[in-house]
């Protein structure tokens, strides 16, 4: 515990250093298998995921209290409940979630001033938090994202009790933190009930992904059924949660890893101004600018929003590896470590978009930032487009320069990220 303390991704390239790809060890709440190499990954998760089930167990004041797509076990219900979510990205409705993420970068951009300093973590949670919110609940909310991160906290801060000796107990008592957000997203519940209610008109031709959830049975577009409005609400929460807390998290990482490679700076802002020239930024424009999407594709190698995937838990005695894993034994695929190995990357340590423009830039299977199917994660088209819009738009204007060289620190807020990053604001112009 004090090793995963001080240095909680260092402490997992620790096991993989000394003991290989299956290393087990044990903190108080049970015994833990942590796994570092892809196909073993793929053999728990993706070929076997009946025997492995995710492990999220309940507290006593969550905000999000039904089981929802995060919490279903696997089998049909869990299938119905993804297509359910796939199919919220449609053509069309993949288009209006574009013009969101362009017109709320846009903004972004604009709101920056030259010369000044900001809180980057800060300015990215509004834009990311505007542009998903604005997905979500559909357009005319106005929302800060004070209930975003209280929600945010209170569900990482839970991971740390379920850590502690006598979580069983410390799971069913009010914490100040979960007290804290259910009061905080009063008026996030409100909006969301708001939509909900919209979307039945006959009438409406809304295109959010509340709207879908109300519609998709109507439609044919899905056989699940969602039995009250607050398993609605705790759907579109939990897909929220999954998508904003990785796109803060690979944004903050920008000033960073730009300033330490001017060619890449350089490459971006070249795709970028070929691209939409003097014009404002526009949706069908994220599709001509694959330098910028390799950036995430990178950052997110570099710096996984989740250098865990979600422990999933042994139903039943079973082998792994080749390895004996007992009953109850909670399996950690650590990204983190796969993402910068040397056997499957070259130059691992590097930050070189170039690569995931050269073919296949490492082995099918090693590069797992949004999990592995079945229960990959369903939205990143939505998670990219406010990625490659809020980049985009950022280069057109400025260049970041972060005031500290070290990197972000992780920590409990939103993004894992724990301190201010104090950023000077640019003008391209004058750089």
């Amino acid at each position: 515990m004090r090793r995963l303390a001080a240095d909680y991704t260092g402490f997992f390239h620790w096991l993989h250093e000394h003991w290989g790809d299956v290393v087990y060890f044990e903190v108080p709440n049970g015994g833990h298998c942590a796994v570092f190499d892809p196909d073993i990954a793929e053999e728990a998760l993706g070929r076997s995921p009946e025997l492995f089930q995710k492990d999220t167990p309940e507290f006593a004041f969550e905000v999000i209290q039904s089981p929802c797509l995060a919490r279903t076990p696997f089998g049909d219900e869990h299938r119905r409940l993804s297509d359910l979510m796939v199919t919220a990205f449609t053509p069309e409705r993949t288009a209006a979630f574009r013009r969101i993420a362009v017109s709320e970068a846009s903004s972004f951009a604009e709101e920056l001033a030259a010369g000044s300093t900001v809180d980057f973590r800060a300015e990215v949670e509004r834009y990311t938090w505007n542009a998903l919110t604005t997905s979500m609940l559909g357009a005319g909310r106005e929302l800060g994202p004070g209930p975003g991160l209280a929600m945010m906290r209170a569900a990482k801060l839970s991971f740390i009790v379920f850590a502690m000796p006598g979580y069983r107990l410390l799971r069913k008592l009010p914490l100040p933190h979960d007290l804290k957000a259910r009061r905080a997203i009063k008026p996030l519940d409100a909006a969301v009930y708001d939509s909900i209610r919209k979307a039945r008109d006959p009438d409406s031709r809304e295109t959010s992904l509340i709207a879908h959830f109300v519609q998709a049975t109507e439609r044919g577009e899905s056989d699940w059924s969602f039995g009250s409005d607050s398993e609605i609400r705790d759907e579109a929460y939990a897909a929220f949660v999954g998508a904003w807390d990785p796109a803060v998290h690979a944004m903050a990482y920008i000033p960073h890893y730009l300033s330490r490679n001017p060619g890449v700076r350089a490459r971006l802002e070249e795709e970028v101004d070929r691209v939409a020239g003097d014009r404002p930024l526009r949706a069908e424009d994220l599709d001509r600018l694959p330098y910028a999407e390799a950036c995430f594709n990178e950052l997110l190698r570099l710096q996984p929003a989740a250098p865990l995937l979600v422990p999933r838990r042994a139903v039943r005695d079973t082998s792994l590896g080749g390895y004996f894993i007992p009953r109850g034994t909670l399996v950690d695929v650590v990204t983190h470590v796969m993402h910068r190995r040397v056997d499957h990357w070259r130059d691992p340590g590097e930050f070189r978009p170039e690569r995931w423009l050269e073919g296949q830039a490492c082995p099918w299977g090693v590069y797992r930032p949004f999990g592995i199917e079945p229960r990959g994660c369903k939205g990143v088209p939505l998670g990219m487009a406010v990625l490659v819009a809020g980049l985009a738009a950022l280069v057109r204007k400025w260049r970041l320069e972060p005031e500290s060289d070290e990197l972000p620190a992780d920590g409990l807020e939103v993004g894992i990220l724990s301190s201010p990053i104090r950023t000077r604001v640019v003008s391209r112009e004058a750089a």
